[in-house]
């Protein structure tokens, strides 16, 4: 592989793919090669935001034209696995934009055709590159507040037609089969991660309830609840895209230990019976692998180490699963015990 490695980008329509673009257009040790994607409009965006002109509408071609060494993934969420699938037969390196994929089967897909050929995957969550995020993990494997015994995250807005979301965006967070669900989708896997990277593991059993309470122009759901059971635990996620001021209400996790509770917003804040008003943790710095998705990703292509943290596939395939489960139960009104494998002997 060259010094500077050559990337390319497989689907256009995930918003936070421009961002995500800019950060690697920033670096000298890689090029942006080519883009593809079956819109006219989103090749016509990729070319003015990029400057480059290598363009094609599917897939196929442009990995048989422009051979990359690594793939960025930004379709919908259901796409992912063809393009993950694809990617490895090719033995390429492939990162997607979270969620991992839009069904636990899909999940399982993506991880297997990784494990075959033995590329790296990663899933890029924007909260893997937060340092109070970062600083809290610490401070709980540290055991500063004891063990764990309940995590609220909480995340959303107005709704993606709202706050500005390109129609293309749009256009899949607001199919069901596209996205997995709605806001459940777009949100649910973010608290599931945090909760698998804070708890160590999967929980015992999952209920969720979620319905479309404002938006009924929407064909999908605008609110979720998800309540994670642990032996020792209680972890309880919402969603939502119904919010009149969008990020108005607090959206700070919060860890609950035996010893002390943790608050992880702007700042890091540790209360304890020693320190019941509060006391602020300084925030850690992140590793240079780890600043964001592209330092990440290439250090893990170039070391042939596996993606770290919340973006490592496996978490990233377990926190699927999560959501599957509680998606089960909200159709079911019953509570779905892990794991879930009846995917497996359809």
């Amino acid at each position: 592989m060259s010094a500077s490695i050559r990337i390319a980008v497989l689907g256009m329509a995930d918003d936070h793919l421009w961002g995500n673009l800019d950060d690697l257009m920033k670096r000298t040790d890689v090029t942006l090669v080519a883009g593809a994607d079956a819109s006219a409009v989103l090749l016509e965006r990729f070319r003015a935001n990029t400057g480059c002109e290598r363009l094609y509408d599917r897939y196929e071609t442009l990995l048989a034209a422009v051979k990359p060494d690594a793939v960025y993934c930004f379709t919908a969420p259901a796409h992912h696995a063809d393009v993950v699938v694809l990617c490895a037969a090719h033995g390429i390196p492939v990162m997607v934009e979270k969620p991992m994929a839009a069904t636990l089967e899909q999940a399982d897909r993506m991880l297997a055709a990784a494990r075959r050929s033995g590329i790296c995957l990663m899933v890029n969550w924007p909260t893997a590159w937060s340092r109070p995020l970062r600083t809290a993990l610490l401070v709980v494997q540290e055991g500063r507040i004891g063990d764990l015994w309940q995590i609220t995250w909480r995340g959303g807005h107005a709704g993606p037609d709202v706050i500005g979301c390109s129609d293309e965006f749009c256009d899949f967070l607001f199919d069901k089969e596209l996205n997995g669900a709605g806001a459940f989708g777009d949100f649910a896997g973010y608290g599931a991660s945090i909760c698998l990277m804070f708890m160590g593991s999967s929980p015992n059993s999952v209920m969720g309830m979620a319905g479309r309470l404002i938006k009924k122009h929407l064909l999908v759901d605008d609110n979720g609840i998800l309540l994670l059971r642990y032996p020792n635990a209680i972890c309880m996620l919402e969603m939502t895209w119904i919010e009149v001021v969008s990020y108005a209400s607090p959206f700070s996790p919060v860890f609950y230990g035996r010893e002390g509770t943790l608050i992880a917003g702007e700042k890091v804040i540790l209360n304890t019976r020693k320190n019941p008003n509060g006391m602020e943790i300084a925030l850690d710095d992140l590793p240079d692998s780890q600043k964001n998705a592209i330092d990440h990703f290439l250090f893990c292509i170039r070391n042939g180490t596996a993606p770290q943290g919340q973006t490592c596939p496996e978490l990233c395939r377990n926190a699927q699963e999560i959501m599957e489960a509680g998606l089960r139960s909200v159709t079911s009104g019953t509570e779905v015990q892990l794991p879930v494998e009846d995917h497996l002997f359809r």
